[in-house]
Formats: C-alpha cells, structure tokens, sequence
C-alpha cells in the first residue's frame, strides 16, 4: 500500500498540496489535460522550482486569462500573481454567498460537480474531487448560516479551487497513493482580508473543517491552513504520527509566504 505523509510543520495550501505532489512526480502536462476535459481551460499552470531556505521546492499559479479575470479586480501577470497573496501568506480560496455583484463570474457547487463529472477524470479522482467541495461547502455554509444551495464559488476562487483540488485528486491517482496520513497541524494568529471582511484566524470555514483534528502552537502571525488546505484534509487525510514504511520520495510544495519558518509543505511517499 502506498501511502502519502504529509508533514504540515507551516500549514497547507491547494496550491502547496499540489505542488508537493509535482514534486513527487505528478505530471503537471497530464493533470492539465485532465482539467481540459472538464472544460476547465480559462488557466494557464505556472510551474517552476525555487529553492526556500535552501530548499528544492515546486511553486505553481493558477494564472487566468485576461477575459476570464474578474471586471472588479486589477488585472494579473506573472509578478502580481505571486505578489497577491502575500498579505496573510497562502491563497485564502473562499466560497461566497449569493448576493455578490458580479453573478456571472460564480459558480455554485452543482456546476463543479457537474464540471467534474463531465470530464475524464478516473473514477478514483471524480470521487474524490466530488468529496473535497462537498465538504468546503458544507462548511461554509454552516459558518455564514445558510444552505449548500445558497453557496456558491467567485469565478476567479472556484478556478483557483478547481485546479487545486482536482489537480491534487488526478496527482494523488496517478501517484497511486492509497492512503493519506497528515501531521498535528499548526495553530496561528491574526486576521485574514475577505469578501466578507476581516475574518479571524485559523478562519472560521477552516476551523469547521478541522473538527477532531489535533494543533499545536506555531507562534506565528499569519494564514497557515487555507479553506481548501482543510477541506483537503478533511476529505482525504487522517491524522497520525509518522507511519512505519519503507521511504520512496520525498517533495516540497511552496508556499507564498515568509513568516521565518521554511513556507513548504513536505509530501513523504512510502509504503507499507
């Protein structure tokens, strides 16, 4: 059985839990591929290597074009994409309610699941794809007090969220990984800039989300476990000490941020 360890010493991210996966040998072009199949092609997927704090890390963006961008929001290239999540260090994806200005750029979650039903994603990925965003929307829809028919995703969040979790899911099948074991997780502090205000931190959806599982304190200031980190492990991951297993690889996903502690989600692949 092959198992994935994922060691959240600075939190996790859809875009670091992906990345840590590249860096274990995903194919970025084939997963790609796979989200074009579900008419998912308004992105382009920057994946390129930097090292933090010397270390060999995989750091990707979710880079919209031009006329999918959202009219309300600045337009984008290379620099400011990475540069827009520097506030409170990981990409806060976030599911909104339904009163927002600009309608057509939403989608609400019975369009993603029929996006990724409609692709051709393995059966394994489907599901598992379908289980991250039900349980993103169930949690947001508990901590804004309405139903999962009222929730829906900003376009520019829901094709950020798209690609990461279903990117990671098509990662995790094609890594053939058959179980995901996840470390205590990082508690930090602070406040987080939203379409709903500030929030507090870890944010409320995030702390639904992660019911049961175990924190430790970071005595860091800032945004280490995103909404589409938790709904990941939610879905996907229980939580252990390291398994006992027989090392394969070993692969770093980047983060955004620079809080003092190496901003990298380490993926330990083994078996057992």
């Amino acid at each position: 059985m092959r198992v994935l360890f994922w060691d959240t010493f600075a939190g996790i991210s859809g875009d670091m839990a992906l990345g840590s996966l590249i860096a274990l040998g995903a194919d970025p072009e084939f997963i790609v591929n796979q989200l074009h199949t579900m008419g998912l092609t308004e992105f382009v997927l920057d994946v390129r290597s930097r090292q933090v704090h010397g270390i060999q890390a995989t750091d990707i963006d979710v880079i919209l074009s031009e006329k999918n961008r959202d009219p309300a929001q600045p337009s984008q290239n290379h620099d400011t994409v990475h540069d827009q999540t520097k506030d409170h260090g990981h990409k806060h994806e976030h599911v909104h309610e339904q009163n927002l200005e600009h309608k057509h750029h939403d989608r609400r979650l019975p369009d993603i699941q029929k996006m990724i039903l409609s692709g051709t994603l393995s059966e394994r990925s489907q599901k598992h794809a379908l289980q991250v965003f039900n349980v993103l929307a169930e949690a947001e829809a508990h901590v804004h007090g309405t139903t999962l028919d009222q929730v829906h995703f900003h376009e520019v969040g829901a094709v950020d969220s798209l690609v990461d979790i279903v990117g990671t899911c098509i990662a995790l099948d094609q890594l053939d990984i058959d179980s995901i074991q996840v470390s205590t997780l990082p508690w930090s502090t602070g406040f987080v800039r939203c379409a709903h205000g500030t929030l507090p931190l870890p944010a409320p959806a995030t702390l639904m989300l992660l019911r049961g599982y175990k924190f430790r304190e970071s005595g860091i200031t800032g945004e280490l476990i995103t909404p589409t980190g938790a709904a990941l492990i939610r879905a996907l991951a229980q939580q252990s000490a390291f398994p006992e297993m027989t090392l394969l690889n070993v692969g770093y996903g980047s983060g955004k941020n620079d809080y003092g502690v190496p901003s990298l989600l380490r993926g330990v692949l083994g078996e057992i």
